[in-house]
């Protein structure tokens, strides 16, 4: 308890226990199979939170996981009993420098945030296929989107982040400063640290596009799979078609 009394009093942000009553609504998730009850939920402020988050949980025996957007269904930013370091209250803004053509992400931002902030310079980046995804779990996941075609991948146009490593150490990782670890957080897998602070680079993107959905019934599909390699063979790298396949509310 008095481990657990001295991070709070030097937390800036906003811890959660089971015994608060916003306690449901902290470990709620987009997908509700990946809720879990954690035992602590820390909504960090800055980046000297997320290390003495980490510290909390490592003298304290706690697992952890990091929440962005909180997206993932196989419950990545959830902690059964554990320590869940939440970035989405204060780190969710996006900051556009037109001229230099990057965008400056927190680590908890959604995506529709930096289309919106882009967009007002005629600027965009490589995001989700929908906007109410995090671009933490997007970006270090690789990432493809509308513009991939055009732009590569989400990780492909990360030029610079602020990563928070096990030892509470606050990194600038990029292609100038620590190399290693920009190396790893762009494919290498999780687990390098908790990234608080992301810088894309920006495209310039027109506001509107020719874009649409079709549903289309199952004795349609060898149609729509020849259509779909004709359209293929020439493509462009301003065109980009994603396919699912589901069952409808018919069973069919």
């Amino acid at each position: 308890m008095d481990d657990f009394n001295a991070f709070k009093s030097s937390f800036k942000g906003d811890i959660v226990t089971p015994d608060d009553p916003d306690y449901q609504k902290a470990i709620s998730r987009w997908a509700v199979n990946a809720q879990r009850r954690a035992k602590v939920v820390a909504f960090v402020k800055n980046a000297v939170d997320v290390g003495l988050a980490i510290a909390y949980a490592r003298t304290s025996g706690l697992p952890i996981a990091i929440r962005g957007g909180g997206h993932s269904p196989a419950a990545a930013s959830s902690s059964e009993g554990g320590l869940v370091i939440d970035l989405s209250r204060y780190l969710n803004e996006a900051r556009v420098d037109p001229e230099k053509q990057v965008v400056y992400v927190g680590g908890g931002a959604l995506w529709d945030v930096v289309d919106s902030e882009a967009i007002k310079h005629g600027l965009a980046t490589v995001g989700g296929t929908v906007n109410h995804t995090g671009v933490g779990g997007l970006v270090l996941g690789g990432g493809y989107g509308w513009l991939s075609p055009e732009h590569g991948l989400a990780i492909d146009n990360l030029v610079q982040a602020t990563v928070v490593t096990a030892d509470g150490s606050v990194l600038t990782a990029s292609d100038a400063e620590n190399q290693d670890l920009f190396f790893g957080i762009r494919g290498g897998g999780c687990n390098f640290g908790v990234v608080t602070e992301f810088v894309l680079r920006l495209h310039p993107q027109r506001r509107t596009v020719y874009a649409g959905i079709l549903v289309l019934r199952p004795p349609s599909l060898e149609k729509l799979v020849g259509v779909t390699s004709a359209w293929f063979e020439g493509a462009g790298e301003k065109e980009s078609m994603i396919q699912i396949m589901t069952m409808g509310p018919d069973g069919q």
